[in-house]
Parts: C-alpha cells; sequence; structure tokens
C-alpha cells in the first residue's frame, strides 16, 4: 500500500516543529549505509500522479556495489537497463534503440539508488528527519541539500531485512514507489557486472562518452 501524503504530512509538521530528529529509524538508514558495500534485491515500481492516483508499474531486479556501481535492470512491462560504471550512468532502451549516458555526478536526480551506492555519508547530502513506524516500517523522510535534483523528498520505508521501500517525490506532486523484495546485502558484485557498451547501430546521446 502506498504512503499517502495525507500520511505523512501530519509527522513531517510536527518535525518541523521540533527540528531534525536522529531516531531509531535515522540510526537503522546510518548504519545499513555504512556497513554496506553492496545489495542484490527484485523491486516493484510505481507511478503516482498528483492524485496519488497509479498511473504505471514496472519490475525487474537491482544490484549496486559502492562506491558508484549499480546495474538496474527492468523485466516487465518492457526491457530497460539502467547502469552505472562508477563514472557514467548509462540508460538503454533496446525497444527505442537507444542509449543515454550521463556523468554519474550529475545523474542524483535521474537516478535517486545513487544515494545509496554513493560513498558520502548521508548527512552531507540530505536533512535526515525519522517519521516513525507506519504499515510495519520505519521510515525516514530525506530532503536534499542542494535543490537540484528531480526529486525534492525521498522517504525510505526500512523493514526487518534492510531496505523495504524507496518513495521518491517531484515538485509537481507526482510520486515514485519502489517496493524491494528479496533484498541481500553485502552480496558478490564483480566490476564487470558494471560495464556497459552500447550495441552496434543503437544512438548514443547525452555526455560523458
Amino acid at each position: 500500500m502506498k504512503l499517502s501524503l495525507r500520511h505523512l504530512l501530519p509527522a513531517a509538521l510536527s518535525l518541523l516543529i521540533a527540528g531534525p530528529v536522529a531516531g531509531a529509524g535515522v540510526e537503522r538508514l546510518q548504519q545499513l549505509t555504512k556497513s554496506l558495500t553492496s545489495f542484490q534485491a527484485g523491486f516493484v515500481q510505481t507511478l503516482y500522479d498528483a492524485d496519488s492516483e497509479p498511473v504505471q508499474e514496472s519490475r525487474g531486479a537491482v544490484i549496486v556495489k559502492r562506491p558508484g556501481r549499480f546495474r538496474w535492470d527492468y523485466k516487465a512491462p518492457y526491457e530497460q537497463q539502467i547502469i552505472a560504471d562508477g563514472e557514467r550512468l548509462w540508460i538503454y532502451d533496446s525497444e527505442l534503440a537507444q542509449v543515454t549516458v550521463k556523468r554519474i555526478d550529475r545523474a542524483l536526480g535521474a537516478a535517486p539508488i545513487l544515494l545509496l551506492s554513493g560513498s558520502r555519508p548521508l548527512e552531507e547530502q540530505f536533512e535526515l528527519r525519522d517519521l516513525g513506524e507506519r504499515e510495519g516500517l520505519e521510515w525516514v523522510e530525506l530532503t536534499p541539500r542542494v535543490q537540484d535534483t528531480d526529486f525534492h523528498k525521498i522517504y525510505i520505508g526500512l523493514d526487518a531485512g534492510g531496505l523495504g521501500v524507496m518513495e521518491l517525490r517531484d515538485g509537481f506532486g507526482q510520486a515514485t514507489q519502489i517496493r524491494f523484495n528479496d533484498f541481500e546485502r553485502n552480496v558478490p558484485a564483480p566490476d564487470e557486472l558494471f560495464s556497459f557498451t552500447p550495441p552496434a547501430g543503437v544512438d548514443v546521446i547525452g555526455e560523458g562518452q
């Protein structure tokens, strides 16, 4: 079930009055990211409109290796690959026969999963607020300290296994929610998994080539 804005708002307002809180959720998230070298999981990603209605759902698998590497494979309803090799972020759409490439240091707005694959402490990049427990998850709100990303709020829900949910809010009221399953931390992740060579005949656009 999607964590709705009407549920988050009262907790967020109370935290604004009380100031930043380093509660159980914040501490767990900090411990998770500090001890994490890699992880893999399946995911279900849902896009919600400004009225909190689902408009698109996709599924796939992700593997992350710190620092700066991940492979995000969408399997349904269409295939797409998003691969970070430590320097560049590659987005390959096989149906369009197109590859977009960006420098990884400019890609946080396009790929917020980088906040879990980077080497910088979260508190240097975000203001962290504990939102307490809801739906069996401990929720943390992350507000980027520099407002130059596509998302102005990120919510992370932690479950017993680690990362349960990541929810991204943009300035237009839309939300992207990613629910993880079969989360495994510190798994083997050879660098070759994160290497990408554009297939012959596809259009390559962007920077950092």
